[in-house]
């Protein structure tokens, strides 16, 4: 059977780049300025891990929500925006950590956390001029630019602390990317994105994955109307939801997995998507 299952179009709307891009570029300094305030203010290493995350985090959602406004369905495309966003952001919140740390007062080695006040020409100075990053990050690197313990962290150790932050801010938001919106179903006919509905009742494990795509793909959805009882408790069962648009002929089916073990008594849910997108024809389900 061909084209069992959906298929992005691959268009990538001019529109859709270039506002990906501009949009793109002022929320990751926008976000650069949000993460560098939230480190300088909360100098908690450990703690610095989940802002982080959350910068990386944000780039992603920002972006998916331009790819979904200029309706891109390119995934290759959105990876290689996420990525020149991503070093942009990295390299803003660099700019701007200098600059602060250019007009810093006090000290790194006791208890005072230094003091400093942000200054946009500072800003553009080290965001125009690479070089000047680089210097400051390697006069940073000999001094430290946080404690741990109350000692300075520099050298080789602070390298890889730095390292590990990009690695992060670049990797986050491109591993998010390949599940974003240009995965979902889009109808070219209707020009839109289609909408979900999740179809009642709970179905039968799925054990046997090829048989059930063999018999939806036959058009037999005896399958998708067998509900499991609600009277029982089922502790392994399947869901579906559907995609569909007003006038498409087709729509697309996903099914997922439900397992619940016990952990240290309590009980715990996984879930596993085990059919993505099946296509099948328009007003089936």
């Amino acid at each position: 059977m061909e084209n069992l299952y959906y298929k992005p179009s691959g268009k990538a709307p001019a529109l859709a780049f270039i506002g990906s891009l501009v949009l793109g570029t002022v929320g990751a300094i926008v976000l650069a300025i949000v993460y560098i305030a939230l480190q300088w203010f909360i100098p908690i290493i450990y703690f610095n891990v989940f802002i982080t995350l959350g910068f990386g985090a944000g780039i992603f959602y920002v972006l998916n929500f331009c790819f979904k406004q200029w309706k891109l369905r390119n995934k290759g495309i959105a990876i290689l925006i996420t990525l020149l966003i991503a070093i942009l952001g990295f390299y803003a919140q660099w700019a701007l950590f200098v600059s602060l740390m250019y007009n810093a007062e006090g000290t790194m080695g006791g208890d005072t956390w230094v003091k400093s006040s942000f200054n946009l020409e500072g800003f553009k100075a080290f965001f125009l001029h690479p070089s000047f990053i680089w210097e400051a990050m390697q006069g940073l690197n000999e001094v430290g630019t946080f404690t741990l313990k109350k000692s300075p962290v520099s050298g080789g150790m602070l390298w890889a602390v730095w390292a590990i932050e990009m690695g992060i801010i670049l990797i986050t938001p491109i591993i998010m990317a390949f599940r974003g919106i240009t995965i979902y179903p889009f109808s070219e006919k209707d020009e839109a994105w289609m909408n979900k509905r999740i179809l009642p009742g709970r179905l039968k494990f799925v054990a046997d994955k090829d048989a059930v795509v063999s018999s939806l793909g036959n058009h037999d959805f005896a399958y998708v109307y067998d509900h499991l009882s609600d009277e029982e408790e089922h502790f392994s069962f399947a869901t579906a939801e559907l995609y569909e648009s007003e006038t498409d002929d087709h729509q697309y089916l996903t099914i997922y997995n439900h397992q619940f073990t016990e952990k240290k008594g309590k009980m715990e849910e996984k879930k596993d998507e085990v059919i993505e997108f099946l296509r099948i024809n328009r007003n089936s389900l």
